[in-house]
């Protein structure tokens, strides 16, 4: 809903709402010549019937000039009757006979300036603006010239009816009768300026307004509207400067125009600061300021802001109107605040706007999209003139909540009731299948929709795009993508984030290229959520290039993007951009949020940096206004055990005023194996199964670490249920090579015999045999592979070795955690064969270089559990 407001309520007339009459005949064509010829001419002498009626209907008629004699006397003695007729236009017109004044008018045998000024006022009044316009052009083809009054009136029709060339024609006259220039012709030159508004033509209005002598509080009004309206921000403000300067302070029309115009526009934050100015200047907000914010907040998504300011509005003894509840109302809505909503909804029975459409769709989306589909039909049901939008919102409410019967049954009586489905109608039943699951139903509308005449739009496009997505078909979401373009519908930056999430993964690098491609073709990628997706898309996938590259082209950085550039540098093992990141982002005024300071922890925490670290943890609140929580005590609890520091974790653990969840006794877990203390790595498991008691994972790992203490440390024993079942679901993993991609099991016996000869040659090559590999830590291990078989990840790197070029990255996403044996052999065979190793499990990207690893060979051995990890391998949501 979008608040129109009439800026220049001082200089036009009230439309009226009544049905306009059928025009009498056409305003353009030949009826322009006469315009044309006698505005060009010399003004000419005035007639005593122009003398005696130079003057506006109800307005005070100037002192007539003494009568002359009249050379002919019939012309005299029709006087009267003439006279008598237009007063009784006059009297019709103001009883709202229009019909019966426009009798009265054709009637007439002689038409003088009163008579036509009392016909064309009586329809501009009423708002028919069409039809004062036919009557002007028939007024001056039969020799009659408006007066100075008459003029203003017509230009203001002109205005409305947006009609450029009957407007130039008449400042052309009034220029040449003298209308324009002095003082008292002030009205006259406002009328022009705003006939060049509302057309659209800035400049000519600005030649107008330069060239006026005097400027009345008026002029300048409309002067900032024109620039509002043509989005000329600095020229509306720098105008209102200009006229404080000349003396005429802004009145609350002036300040609702700009305050309208930037919320309108989204620039919430401007209009917000003009109304502080409007206050300190002393002009009191009035009920058209408020619902402009209020409103502007509800268009922007600013739910709680809109509220505030409804709020802000009550207290300041400012009674809301019709629209401003249903604005109200409206964000209750998008914030799914049922009792606010509710208690807005009396106040809308109180003030009796509760029948209102406005207020009744309103009512009807809030109650819908908080899931009160009865109450949603109940106030449906009382609203007496429904229009398109209480059938959409009510359509869906069911679907939202999961009827979509109920939805379609709605969806099919619209016709029946004279109201025509448009695209947002379908949409929303295709949303509402696609949402609960019917995928099937949902591309059969889509399918037909268009033999209803209803086109599809962009939108139609986006749902089945983030339908696929949510429900887990990422290459068909893909493939409508592509579909889309090829019948010339344009995304937009809805599309791009709806699809984006979907190919954040190391085996679809090149689909995050090309969807950038396309982003680039549309000049979408200037948004900053898009901007934003793409950083963490390509980060995911392995580009680490690709994402610091869109985030240096990125002009508008907020701290979402600076969280995203920041964990990617973590995300890839590089500790020292991260800090560098940081320490830049401050320096450009961006304040560090929970997300930056998580990461910046860890990042000190891989440098070895406790001090720094700590330092950060224990000021966030002070500095940044930042309180800890589950995830910079799990940073912290990793940065200690990094640094072999575990009795300071395990009492940091102890003393944390928050209960400590899986991933902080994780943290603990890891840091103890790998600095192979056996009773706090028991300690933690057995923390963690405590919290998880049906995790069979994490009873395993229980369970071995009862095995390896009970060599060294009396411990109780821990009872341990289906010990040495198989767990759900087989390890696999997946790999890209040219385009295709292969999906191996651990343990896959129908691996063909080429591979597994590949992988026998490069271990030979590398010297390294299928003995486990201890490397100090402690050995909890997944099933050994000559329980369970080669581990998939070996298999798909020898792929990758015998089937890629060199200069190709292998690129590999495991359902389970690497082993030791398998992450020192994919280090080895970096180093042997110079290439990239990408492998992705489910807590941690190691990138693989020269025979090292991102993750620096920190990260838990507890690889058969499949649970959060916090540590150099950053968490990929």
């Amino acid at each position: 809903m979008e608040l129109v407001l009439p800026p220049f309520s001082s200089l036009l007339p009230k439309s009226h709402h009544h049905p306009p009459q059928p025009l009498s005949r056409a305003r353009h064509g030949r009826l322009q010549e006469p315009i044309m010829a006698l505005a060009q001419a010399p003004p000419l002498p005035l007639s005593l019937q122009e003398a005696r009626s130079v003057h506006v209907p109800h307005r005070a008629r100037p002192v007539e000039e003494p009568a002359r004699a009249h050379p002919s006397s019939s012309i005299a003695s029709e006087e009267p009757r003439f006279v008598s007729e237009t007063k009784l236009i006059a009297f019709h017109s103001s009883a709202g006979r229009l019909d019966d004044a426009r009798k009265v008018f054709d009637g007439m045998s002689h038409k003088d300036l009163l008579a036509w000024s009392s016909m064309i006022g009586a329809y501009a009044t009423r708002g028919m603006f069409d039809e004062v316009l036919v009557l002007a052009v028939k007024m001056v083809s039969e020799g009659v010239l408006p007066d100075r009054f008459l003029i203003t009136r017509i230009l203001q029709a002109c205005a409305y009816a947006e009609d450029l060339e009957l407007g130039t024609v008449l400042h052309s006259m009034a220029i040449r009768r003298g209308f324009m220039g002095r003082e008292k012709d002030v009205p006259v030159s406002n009328s022009v300026l705003v006939m060049y508004v509302k057309c659209g033509e800035l400049g000519f209005a600005r030649v107008v307004f330069e060239k006026m002598g005097r400027r009345d509080l008026g002029t300048w009004n409309s002067m900032i509207f024109g620039c509002c309206r043509s989005c000329k921000w600095e020229e509306a403000r720098r105008l209102l400067d200009d006229m404080r300067k000349e003396g005429i302070e802004p009145g609350v029309v002036t300040w609702n125009t700009l305050i309208s115009s930037y919320a309108r526009s989204g620039d919430l934050n401007v209009a917000v600061e003009l109304l502080e100015q409007m206050e300190e200047s002393g002009v009191e907000p009035d009920v058209v300021t408020w619902t402009s914010l209020v409103s502007g907040f509800v268009h922007s998504d600013r739910g709680v802001e809109a509220l505030q300011c409804f709020i802000r509005m009550r207290l300041a003894g400012v009674e809301p109107n019709g629209m401003t509840i249903a604005c109200a109302i409206s964000a209750c809505a998008s914030l799914k605040l049922l009792n606010q909503g509710s208690m807005l909804h009396c106040h809308a029975i109180k003030v009796g706007s509760v029948k209102n459409v406005l207020s009744g769709n309103s009512l009807v989306d809030m109650y819908a999209k908080c899931g009160e589909t009865v109450a949603a039909s109940r106030i449906f049901n009382q609203i007496p003139e429904k229009d398109i939008f209480s059938w959409n919102s009510m359509v869906a409410g069911y679907a939202q909540a999961g009827y979509c019967g109920k939805a379609y049954e709605l969806f099919c009586k619209m016709e029946n009731y004279g109201i025509r489905r448009n695209a947002i109608t379908w949409n929303t039943m295709i949303s509402g299948y696609i949402r609960n699951g019917d995928d099937e139903r949902a591309f059969e509308l889509f399918q037909t929709m268009e033999s209803y005449g209803v086109k599809r739009d962009t939108a139609s496009w986006n749902i089945l795009i983030a339908g696929s997505v949510h429900n887990g078909y990422f290459d068909r979401a893909l493939r409508i993508f592509r579909q889309m373009q090829a019948v010339l519908i344009k995304p937009d930056y809805i599309t791009v984030l709806s699809i984006i999430p979907a190919f954040a993964n190391l085996v679809a690098a090149w689909k995050v290229r090309e969807i950038h491609a396309c982003i680039f073709h549309h000049n979408l990628e200037i948004d900053g959520k898009i901007a934003n997706a793409l950083i963490n898309a390509y980060s995911k996938s392995g580009d680490l290039a690709g994402a610091c590259a869109v985030f240096d082209r990125h002009s508008s950085r907020n701290i979402i993007s600076w969280n995203c550039i920041i964990v990617a540098h973590l995300l890839h093992g590089s500790p020292t951009e991260v800090l560098n990141h940081f320490y830049k982002m401050k320096q450009q005024g961006v304040l560090p949020d929970h997300t930056t300071l998580t990461a910046v922890i860890k990042a000190y925490g891989m440098e070895a940096m406790v001090s720094e670290g700590r330092e950060i943890f224990l000021n966030m609140e002070k500095n940044y206004n930042v309180t800890p929580d589950l995830d910079h005590y799990t940073a912290m609890v990793d940065l200690l055990g990094r640094s072999g520091r575990l009795q300071e974790a395990y009492e940091l653990i102890d003393e944390m005023p928050l209960t400590p969840n899986l991933t902080v006794w994780e943290a603990l877990l890891t840091s103890a194996i790998m600095h192979g203390n056996v009773r706090l790595a028991h300690l933690a498991a057995t923390e963690m199964s405590d919290i998880e008691p049906s995790d069979l994972r994490i009873q395993m790992v229980v369970s071995g670490l009862q095995d390896l203490a009970g060599k060294s440390f009396d411990v109780p024993k821990l009872t341990v249920h289906n010990k040495g079942r198989m767990l759900d679901g087989i390890e696999c993993c997946s790999t890209e090579i040219k385009n295709i991609v292969y999906l191996f099991s651990t343990g896959d016996n129908v691996a063909s015999e080429h591979i597994v000869a590949e992988l026998e040659l490069i271990m030979m090559q590398i010297g390294l045999s299928m003995l486990d590999i201890s490397s100090g830590t402690l050995d909890v291990e997944e099933e050994k592979e000559e329980v369970a078989g080669i581990h998939c990840e070996k298999l798909a790197i020898a792929l990758g070795i015998s089937n890629s070029p060199q200069f190709r990255s292998i690129r590999i996403i495991k359902t389970t955690r690497m082993c030791n044996h398998c992450h020192t052999f994919a280090k080895l065979v970096s180093e042997k064969y110079g290439r990239q190793i990408l492998i992705k499990d489910p807590k941690c990207l190691h990138k693989f270089e020269n025979g090292k690893c991102s993750c620096e060979d920190y990260w838990s051995c507890s690889s058969c559990f499949n649970i959060t990890y916090p540590r150099s391998c950053i968490v990929s949501h």
